[in-house]
């Protein structure tokens, strides 16, 4: 039931009247001395009953008529589902994100919200307007229509490998209805899996249409996923030479293992039993140069599409390595890395990569060459040094530290890494970076006060440089003795600034940058689609082809995000504190969804009905107040007779 003017519902307060009156009405009796009357005293007194019961039945009448004036004065009507309902302007949230595909009984979550969906359309007006916000598609725009292309849509949609942001979605609805909705009423419904981490932000407390929630009836399962892939520690695969393979396997801890298998080009090479909550480790075979896509993937369960992550390298020569003069125990770990393969010595000036100390010859290195800068071991030294690195473009200047001390890294991020190894490494000579004009540069290492100690930047004339602010000498630190230089090296060599086409991983829906040369994308089912500049990554999780003609100069690995696979729901409470500020309703069956939505209904107006009733309750009380007014005053004036006959006996003389 509704009300058109619940403002008037405040009449209803008049029905005090009548119950004052009825507390407050006396009823004096007479007063009788003899003993001689206690008959009629009797007869009173159930005189007095009927009275009482009467004045009862007086003042409930009354009750009721003044309540049922006051109904019919708020002009109520029947609020049911499929009763019409005022021109009301519709955003459909309909979330299609990963989550959503998770079956439960026999069907995905994601067909039962659009059923509901469905439900809304097929209770519409001809007046009503709707938009449909897939929140798992953000990139999407707020597709508007009437009923029945809206219908369309609905059953066309399909769940992405993205995540939602249910807050910002709604929000994106409230400006929708905003602008659109012009004169009629406005409501946002919202058909979600209520996964909390899309619930992650507090919406805007202002006032806002009503929001109506589907609340899914079934607790989600339990899930197990796989979280992230680690090739080769960070380091590309070098030709001709095994890596490795680490997978996570997250989720759920109640579970003890996992069977995980990997491939390569769409064929299983290796398998393993994986702990859940912890990394497994699979042998990724000695491959020639060129680019290697592939997948991990573990047991089916409720929620598939998290079942399986992809990933993309790049297996690559081994690099050219130049020196620019004597690096002592460097020269020595050089020489073993160029043994096992990983390396190749060549002139400086031929060289990919050149390691120059105090930044000897840096000003002079051929364009497209990558550079590493070591700074001097005397101090005396600092100051050329510095003119050299201003000369080559390089934005950063070595400055001394006052004070002494020894400094350590922070290897916090490669608690599980392959450079684990420096946290044994102290530092006893450790310059300041100083940038010399504003910059962009990446921090690759730092030290345990959080200042940087390797640093990524791009040359002007193209290639690389990475400025580090230690020697690599043994009066600096204990790095060239420890078995912590040969894998800091060979990163440094074969991932900090390797001149390697760019591998990528990207989230569905992120916009990438391409190379310059590239001029088609090959989506993951084999469409080429033209692109230039920038690209927009799809709905769809695999790996992506970026081309120029029929050379392939990148691949993109896309997955989903790993807070997707997090089912947790947030209750009716969480919802509460996100949209405080909005007038929220929740339904968790299809009959209770049916009485939620369309809440402005204009169904049958029952004032007429309760006027109506309120008169023939007027006339109830009007009959019995008159056949009190009949019967009570013929009573009073009996008794004075009465009286009177009987004290004329009790004042007789005996035997009078």
């Amino acid at each position: 039931m509704g009300f058109l003017s619940p403002a008037l519902l405040a009449l209803g307060a008049a029905i005090a009247v009548p119950l004052i009156l009825h507390l407050f009405q006396r009823h004096q009796g007479p007063r009788v001395v003899f003993p001689a009357l206690r008959y009629l005293r009797r007869a009173e007194k159930e005189h007095a009953r009927r009275i009482r019961l009467r004045q009862l039945l007086l003042m409930l009448l009354r009750v009721a008529a003044l309540a049922l004036l006051a109904l019919a004065a708020a002009r109520p009507f029947l609020r049911a589902a499929g009763s019409a309902h005022q021109p009301t302007a519709v955003v459909l949230v309909l979330d299609n994100s990963m989550s959503t595909s998770v079956v439960t009984g026999d069907q995905r979550l994601l067909d039962e919200l659009k059923a509901r969906a469905l439900q809304t359309v097929a209770a519409s007006e001809s007046e009503d307007i709707f938009w449909l916000i897939r929140a798992g598609s953000p990139w999407e725009p707020a597709w508007s229509g009437d009923a029945e292309m809206t219908a369309q849509r609905i059953r066309q949609t399909e769940p992405t490998s993205a995540a939602a942001d249910l807050v910002a979605a709604v929000e994106r609805a409230r400006t929708v209805l905003e602008t659109g909705a012009g004169q009629r009423a406005t409501e946002i419904h919202l058909l979600s899996d209520l996964q909390a981490t899309g619930l992650a932000t507090v919406a805007d407390t202002a006032t806002r249409p009503p929001l109506v929630v589907w609340v899914p009836g079934r607790r989600p399962p339990r899930n197990l996923a796989i979280g992230a892939i680690d090739v080769g520690g960070g380091v590309a695969p070098i030709a001709g030479q095994r890596s490795t393979v680490a997978a996570l396997v997250a989720g759920d801890s109640s579970a003890d293992s996992v069977n995980v298998r990997m491939a390569l080009e769409g064929r299983v090479i290796a398998a393993a039993t994986a702990p859940v909550g912890s990394s497994t480790v699979l042998p990724f075979p000695a491959r020639p140069t060129g680019f290697v896509s592939g997948w991990v993937e573990k047991d089916v369960d409720e929620l598939r599409p998290d079942d399986r992550r992809y990933f993309a390298t790049r297996v690559a020569p081994p690099p050219t390595v130049g020196t620019g003069g004597p690096l002592g125990l460097v020269d020595d770990a050089l020489a073993v890395l160029e043994l096992a393969g990983r390396i190749r010595r060549a002139p400086l000036r031929e060289a990919e990569v050149a390691i120059l100390p105090a930044a000897r010859g840096a000003e002079n290195a051929p364009a497209g060459q990558n550079l590493i800068v070591v700074p001097p071991d005397s101090l005396l030294d600092l100051a050329g040094t510095n003119r050299r690195l201003a000369a080559a473009g390089i934005r950063w200047a070595f400055e001394t530290i006052s004070g002494s001390g020894v400094s350590r890294f922070d290897v916090s991020r490669e608690a599980n890494g392959p450079l684990r190894t420096l946290e044994q490494v102290r530092l006893s000579t450790v310059f300041r970076l100083l940038p010399q004009s504003a910059t962009s540069d990446t921090v690759l290492l730092r030290l345990a006060d959080g200042t940087a100690w390797a640093l990524r930047g791009p040359r002007p004339g193209g290639g690389q440089y990475v400025v580090l602010s230690s020697p690599l000498s043994e009066t600096a630190s204990t790095l060239p003795t420890t078995a912590a230089l040969l894998p800091l090296l060979d990163r440094m060599l074969s991932a900090w600034v390797a001149n390697r086409p760019s591998v990528t991983e990207a989230l569905p829906g992120q916009q990438i940058a391409l190379p310059a040369r590239a001029t088609v994308v090959e989506t993951p089912d084999g469409t080429p689609q033209p692109a230039s500049g920038t690209f927009d990554i799809g709905a769809d999780a695999g790996v992506y082809r970026i081309l120029a003609g029929d050379s392939v100069l990148a691949l993109v690995a896309v997955n989903p995000p790993a807070a997707e696979s997090n089912l947790e729901r947030a209750d009716e409470r969480r919802l509460r504190n996100v949209f405080g500020g909005t007038p929220l309703v929740t339904a968790d069956s299809p009959e209770a969804w049916g009485r939620r939505i369309y809440q402005q209904r204009v169904g049958r107006e029952m004032w007429r009905w309760l006027a109506l009733l309120a008169l023939a309750v007027l006339v109830i009380e009007s009959l019995v107040a008159a056949t009190g007014a009949v019967t009570q005053p013929t009573r009073r004036r009996a008794a004075p007779a009465e009286r009177s006959a009987s004290e004329r006996r009790e004042t007789l003389p005996a035997g009078g």
